[in-house]
């Protein structure tokens, strides 16, 4: 392994395992005070394989404990991706359903029961529960609907290979009834998995909402673009029954290479869409070089619905802490220029810039850390482009050097927030009206931020750099 790659440290204020392999978020719940993240997860080593839940909590999203594994493979049987559902008194039981992955090839959804809050499950006996004799049906997310007095539950599960969505209804979150299907739309060469409905108002008006159809959609097949995984949504209505897309295509949720499998919590505090997902693409996740744990998630991030250029589009807000962090930040003011000194970060550090474009023109940021890989983000002319580059990163996959490009609206002023947290780079753009996630390579030491512009007017920055955890 090249000495760069032996630098990747581990994030400070992400979660990952203490060890072995992670990917997708599953059963996302907030239950007593504590927010619950189990995850796809192999007990038994730093490759994918062996599918377990493991389980961490957080009473804050920013510090997680993770725990004993929640619910385990077994002979002849993995346990995929799923949602869990709370009582809405605080007291009931909670309720999981996943994915049986079974050695014959067929994939069906299970049931668990958990009495302690979550720390231990009981499948149900007669698992599993719903079963199409398919080999790819799977990732059941199940929510509450609300409609004429009545609640039921809704599960969304897909049939990847066929793009589609299959939506069942359930009064009693035990025996489910079909009720529509959704898809295929938008390019093929791609499976569908992970899908989630949120229900969101536009503008914040609470009379006039919309839901949310997210879906997270990897590439198969010889013909691809090479990007690999990446997530879409899709706005419309949603009647109970049958969800109704209102443009024909899907959208670009995140426009990085690493943000996959994001679903909701169940349950959140004020009814808020709060999305986790994994920072990951299966084209490179078993080459990253990171040890001995392997996978990590992103932010979580604060989802809402806002019209953009006459369109309704999601918007993805950092939570809380990060925004209390900068607001305690010491900002500068500086003349852009060609030959600004940088600014140098640890390494776990937010950046947030803010300028006029109209008079800076073009802005470039590089950030350099103690290897021979690089970050150049370069905002002009209505788009924003995202690379990373250098030997260190070639080394990783022939996937992994890349540019993300992002197209923006031409308005002033600009607003970046940066979320660096060792190898994990979260870009926000503006109010979060777009999103580029990446897994970057700079080493385990200060990074250096060079911002550039092409006249020399000013731009605003605050840092704030986040120590780690004392053990």
């Amino acid at each position: 392994m090249p000495p760069a790659h032996r630098t990747v440290p581990r994030p400070v204020f992400h979660f990952t395992p203490r060890r072995n392999w992670m990917n997708d978020p599953n059963g996302l719940v907030h239950h007593r005070g504590l927010w619950h993240l189990y995850f796809q997860y192999n007990p038994e080593g730093p490759d994918w394989g062996n599918m377990s839940w493991g389980h961490a909590t957080s009473p804050d999203l920013e510090h997680w404990t993770e725990h004993a594994v929640a619910l385990s493979h077994r002979a002849g049987e993995q346990i995929y991706s799923g949602s869990i559902v709370a009582a809405r008194d605080g007291e009931g039981p909670l309720t999981a359903y996943y994915t049986s992955a079974y050695d014959d090839g067929h994939q069906a959804q299970s049931r668990a029961v958990s009495h302690d809050g979550g720390f231990t499950w009981t499948p149900a006996p007669e698992n599993p529960v719903l079963d199409r004799g398919s080999r790819a049906f799977r990732d059941p997310k199940v929510i509450r609907y609300d409609a004429e007095g009545a609640a039921r539950w809704i599960m969304l599960a897909v049939e990847a290979d066929d793009r589609q969505v299959l939506l069942y209804a359930s009064r009693d979150l035990r025996s489910w009834e079909f009720q529509s299907s959704f898809g295929p739309l938008g390019g093929a060469g791609v499976v569908w998995e992970c899908p989630d409905l949120v229900r969101l108002p536009l503008d914040g008006h609470p009379d006039d909402e919309r839901w949310v159809l997210l879906l997270s959609t990897n590439e198969v097949g010889d013909d691809t673009r090479g990007e690999g995984s990446s997530m879409h949504y899709v706005v419309g209505h949603f009647d109970g029954v049958a969800f109704t897309p209102e443009r024909p295509r899907p959208t670009r949720l995140d426009h990085g290479r690493d943000f996959y499998a994001g679903v909701t919590f169940d349950n959140a505090p004020g009814d808020e869409a709060v999305m986790l997902g994994w920072m990951g693409n299966w084209r490179y996740a078993d080459a990253f070089p990171s040890t001995p744990w392997r996978g990590a998630m992103s932010l979580p991030r604060r989802l809402s619905l806002r019209t953009v250029d006459g369109v309704p589009r999601l918007v993805q807000q950092p939570p809380g802490f990060v925004r209390d962090r900068l607001a305690r930040a010491t900002r500068s003011t500086f003349p852009g220029g060609p030959d600004r000194p940088g600014i140098t970060l640890s390494g776990h550090s937010l950046l947030e810039l803010c300028w006029d474009p109209a008079a800076t023109g073009a802005l470039r940021l590089s950030l350099h850390g103690d290897t021979d890989a690089r970050v150049d983000l370069q905002h002009d002319s209505g788009s924003l482009r995202l690379t990373r580059s250098g030997p260190a990163a070639e080394a990783v996959h022939p996937g992994f050097p890349s540019t993300s490009t992002v197209p923006l609206p031409d308005a002033t002023p600009a607003r970046l927030l940066l979320v660096l947290d060792g190898p994990l780079l979260e870009v926000f753009v503006g109010d979060g009206e777009a999103t580029v996630s990446n897994l970057v390579l700079l080493g385990g030491g200060p990074v250096t931020a060079a911002v550039r512009t092409e006249r020399a007017a000013p731009v605003t920055a605050a840092v704030a750099d986040v120590a780690p955890a004392t053990p």
